[in-house]
């Protein structure tokens, strides 16, 4: 089932960069594992909201299959020959939320020096059966079991409260144990991941300043309970309203005056019989939120639509942060 899911990921990649999965965001190069990777998180952001907490467990029938196959694995170290399996198998305990075993073979994975472990992986974009070589490496990217180990040890500790443990396999995982994306998709969620696992360290630490500046350049796209927290530490209610006031008032537009255009091949797998075209006038919104000036989540139109300011205002009243913000008044 991993396996399944590194392939689909590489899909994904490969859809935004070809245009069958239309996008009207800049694509940006950047995340975890080798053979067998934690891309449950991926999976499921992709069709969840953007605030979606990545400390969560996702059991599913190969997680119990692998347990009872692999189970003899939690008491062993790891091998040449068991290495993927042994990585697979911790996975899975995580998933079925037996923390204590999971913890172990990660600390493990972690520890050890061997190359298999200490090794980055370089997954290519080509999907396979194409004939096709993908020469330029777009949607390409790097692995490393110790990256992963270290993001599940990272979330254990953060559901143990024992935060500077956790703070410090992740900046393990995003320091010492680097992957990368060249595809936006994968770029974008793997620093969605470490943002919520970095938030959730600086909260539990009451490092609310740390939360605030970590996550306010985000917070229109989604909730999230850690930045109201930290907000809710760093400023009084009545000081609160006052900034929100401002930000309402604060808001400026960029609106385009020439069109721009997406591409997209709705019959994926026809051969590219058909590609669409459409254009539309976008633009840029920005707001001074709490002293900061806050990018507005780009747009998503349709062909001849035209971004106003007046949905750009909506886009922030309408905002999980601004409704939660305002709800005292």
């Amino acid at each position: 089932m991993k396996l399944i899911r590194l392939a689909i990921t590489t899909l994904l990649c490969f859809l935004v960069c070809t245009g069958d999965l239309r996008s009207q965001d800049t694509i940006k190069p950047s995340i975890t594992g080798s053979s067998y990777f934690d891309f449950e998180n991926l999976l499921f952001s992709i069709r969840s909201d953007r605030a979606f907490d990545y400390v969560y467990h996702l059991s599913d029938k190969e997680d119990s299959a692998c347990y009872e196959k692999n189970k003899a694995l939690i008491n062993q170290l790891p091998t040449d020959e068991n290495y993927e399996a042994y990585h697979q198998l911790a996975c899975s305990l995580w998933d079925l939320e037996m923390n204590v075993e999971a913890e172990k073979m990660f600390l493990n994975i972690a520890r050890s020096q061997a190359k298999y472990y200490t090794a980055i992986y370089y997954h290519s974009s080509d999907v396979p059966g194409d004939t096709t070589t993908n020469t330029y490496g777009y949607g390409s990217f790097t692995s490393s079991y110790k990256n992963s180990a270290c993001l599940y040890l990272c979330k254990i500790y953060i559901e143990q409260k024992k935060f500077d443990k956790a703070l410090a396999y992740l900046n393990d995982a995003t320091k010492k144990y680097k992957v990368t994306y060249t595809c936006g998709t994968g770029y974008d969620w793997q620093q969605g991941y470490y943002r919520c696992l970095y938030s959730h360290c600086y909260a539990g630490l009451k490092r609310y300043k740390d939360v605030f500046d970590l996550l306010l350049p985000y917070c229109i796209d989604g909730y999230d309970e850690n930045l109201v927290k930290a907000i809710r530490n760093l400023y009084s209610e009545k000081a609160i309203q006052v900034f929100m006031t401002k930000a309402e008032r604060s808001l400026r537009c960029d609106l385009d005056t020439f069109p721009s255009f997406s591409y997209s091949t709705p019959n994926y797998g026809s051969a590219y019989e058909k590609t669409d075209t459409i254009s539309y006038y976008s633009g840029r919104a920005f707001i001074n939120l709490f002293g900061k000036e806050v990018e507005l989540p780009s747009p998503i139109l349709e062909n001849n639509e035209k971004v106003t300011k007046e949905y750009f205002e909506k886009v922030f009243r309408e905002s999980s942060l601004y409704k939660t913000l305002r709800r005292l008044e």
